[in-house]
Order: C-alpha cells, then structure tokens, then sequence
C-alpha cells in the first residue's frame, strides 16, 4: 500500500479531530476517541471475562453470543454515551487512569518511545488506552501508534498459523513413531517367547544329561561292587553306548547353547533399538508439548480467557489405546481441561461408566478400540443424560485433538 493510500484509508480519520485547545480536559471520554482506536481499545485492553461481566450486568448478552458478538456490542455502544460505554469508560479508568496520566504528559517524541519499548515487552495496553483519550497528541503520532498495533495482529495471526502447522507435522510424526514402537514390541514378544522356549529346552537338555549321568555312575558303583568276569565285554559295549548317547546330547546342547546366544544377541540388538525409537518418541512427545503451550501462551488461555469456564470442561474418553493415556491427559490438560478415562470393558457393569459420563462435558468414544456392546452403552448413556457423544474413527491422538481443539478452545483460536 502506498503512503497515499494509506492517509486516504487511515489517516483521513484523524483529519477532522480539531487541535486541543487551552481548556481541553485532561482526557477525552471513550465515546469521543477517534473511531479508528475504539475496535483495538475493546480488543486489546478489555479482556473477554470483563466484556462479558459488562454486557451481562446490563442484560445485553445473549446466550449465544461469542466472542466476536460481545466485541461488536462493545464497539457499536461507543458511538455515543450510553450507560454502556459510561461502564467501559469507568472501567478502562480504573484499570489505566494512574499510568495513563503520566504518559499524557508527555511529548510525540517520548509517548512513541515509551510506546515502543511497552510493544517489545507486550504490555502496550496502557499506551494504546492513552493514545486513544489523549487529547494533545499530533495526528503523526496517532499514526504511528495505529500502524504498530495493526501490524501486530496481522504478525499474531501469520505465528499462530505457523504453529498449527507446525503441531499438525508433530502429530503425524508422532503416529508414526507410535506405530513402530508397536511393531518392535510385537517383535520384542515374539523374540522373548523364542527364547523362553529354547530356555525350556536347554533345562530339559540338562535334566536329562544329568539323569544319565547318574545313571551312568549308579551302573559304574553297581559293576564295581560285583565283577563279572564273564560280563566285560557286554559292559565295554554298554559303556561305549552310553557314552554315545552322552556325546549326542552333549551335541545337541551345544547346538541349544548357540542358538541361544544367537537369540539373546538379537534381542540385545532389538532392545538397542527399541530404546532408541522411544527416545525418539519422548523427544517429539516433549516437543508437541512445548508446542501445545506456546499455543495455550498465545491465545491466552486462563482467567482472561473469553472460553475459560469453557476451557475447564470435563472430557472423558472411553476406550482408546490404554497405553497412550498418559499421551491423552497431556494433550487435554495442557489445553486447560479436565481429564477422565474408563478402558471401555463393562463386563462387570456400566455403573462405574455412567458415573463418569454424568459428571463429563465431553465424551469421546473411538469405535476401533471398543467393542459394539461398549459403544452401544455409551450413546444410549448419552442420551439418557443429555450427554453428547463424539464417535471417533480411531484413537489417535490427532483423531482425539481434533475434537477437543475444533470444540473446546475453537474461540481462543479464532480469538
């Protein structure tokens, strides 16, 4: 956009304020400001519980309305003097009416300075409050203050996106991990059932060698005690077949020593591997987790929060990979829920599930790890309590986070 452009579309605002004169009040009330500051001043410097307890005070709120409805509410109201914008006026003067009355009594050059240095440190709310009432400022420095604050919100927005491209990889590589640290355990399982075999085999190889051993010395005392002159040679045969057969299961335990020692190197080799993959997953898994709460510090997730109340719900998921719920409760109590889980199997009775879906907000039930019974009982439980059910697809995380993200905190997002 040109410069010209841009004092056609922004800098014409400030052209019919008239300069201050002698007898201007210290500041000018929130419905006077210039109309170009009204939007970012509710946007910026009233928080989302304050918009609501304002319009709620004045039956002004509908119970529909979100966030962008109660903003709008808030704009249009000042316009002009209303007991709503009196109640905005007051309320931004209490918060910013001390800092703000030092930063009036400065010069162009200082108020942008300061303006600045409170844009850099994201604490630019008194700034911007004093920038709209102040009633001596050049319409350059108007101008500058604007500009900052607008292309702010344009560089929020381009973060935002980054990162929830940036989850969304996380994600995928996650599920992958996931998968192949399944199929080295079912691996892993296989190897140990192998080797646990061989081991029973090897203890069995060895009762019988030591068996025949006895044998063999209770033959060898027997003949001792009572030579038999005629019997030596019957004995030499006898001796050496024995020996024989001892020599063959010395053999065939060798053989079962080898392989073992094989099967035991590859399990170390699996093993190794293993520990890799799931340094591997609990590095991305710490990742995802920084991730998620850069996200939360964005959109400002806590008691100034427009879906706060919201943001505390219960979710129960039922079923689901049971090994992966550590992954679960991460993922919805970093996003500032609650988190509850039941393993789906109601051999025993539904009680202990009703008694959680009663006290849920959210209910979620992935269809390929539950059986029909238990998916059956949840939505019939959901319709008995008002509850609703999201029936997911899978129990990935991404399937789970889509939901809880797409509902939970879809206003903080967009916010």
């Amino acid at each position: 956009m040109s410069i010209q452009t841009y004092d056609a579309a922004v800098g014409g605002h400030f052209k019919g304020q008239a300069e201050p004169i002698a007898t201007t009040p210290s500041r000018l009330p929130i419905w006077e400001v210039n109309h170009c500051f009204k939007c970012p001043v509710v946007g910026m410097c009233i928080t989302q519980a304050e918009q609501k307890r304002l319009l709620k005070k004045l039956g002004l709120l509908g119970k529909s309305d979100g966030p962008f409805e109660m903003h709008e509410t808030l704009v249009s109201s000042l316009e002009k003097e209303n007991r709503l914008s009196r109640r905005i006026d007051n309320l931004l003067e209490r918060k910013f009416g001390k800092q703000a009355a030092v930063l009036l009594q400065l010069d162009d050059q200082s108020f942008l300075a300061d303006f600045t240095a409170a844009l850099e440190s994201g604490e630019a709310e008194v700034n911007l409050w004093a920038t709209a009432v102040s009633p001596d400022l050049s319409m350059a420095c108007r101008r500058s203050v604007f500009g900052d604050i607008h292309m702010t919100m344009h560089w929020n927005g381009e973060q935002l996106m980054q990162f929830k491209r940036k989850l969304s990889r996380q994600r995928q590589d996650m599920e992958r991990m996931q998968q192949r640290i399944a199929e080295f355990s079912m691996q892993r399982r296989d190897l140990k059932r192998e080797v646990n075999g061989h081991k029973r085999e090897k203890n069995e190889l060895k009762a019988a060698l030591a068996a025949e051993r006895r044998e063999k010395a209770q033959l060898q005392q027997a003949m001792a005690h009572a030579p038999c002159p005629g019997c030596a040679k019957d004995r030499k045969q006898s001796d050496h077949a024995m020996q024989y057969e001892i020599d063959s299961l010395r053999r065939q335990l060798d053989l079962a020593r080898q392989h073992i020692v094989s099967l035991e190197e590859k399990n170390l080799r699996l093993s190794s591997r293993l520990k890799q993959q799931q340094k591997i997953n609990r590095h991305v898994r710490e990742e995802t987790r920084n991730i998620i709460a850069e996200m939360t510090a964005i959109n400002r997730c806590d008691e100034s929060c427009p879906s706060f109340d919201l943001c505390k719900k219960r979710i129960l998921i039922v079923g689901g990979v049971t090994r992966m719920e550590t992954l679960y409760r991460d993922l919805i109590e970093s996003s500032n829920g609650v988190f509850e889980y039941h393993d789906g199997y109601v051999n025993k009775g539904a009680k202990g599930l009703e008694t959680r879906l009663k006290r849920a907000d959210m209910v979620l039930c992935p269809v390929n790890c539950n059986s029909h019974a238990a998916c059956s009982i949840v939505k019939n439980l959901g319709k008995k309590h008002n509850k609703t059910v999201h029936i997911l697809a899978n129990a990935s995380l991404s399937a789970v986070s889509q939901v809880i993200w797409g509902e939970e905190c879809k206003a903080c997002i967009l916010n």
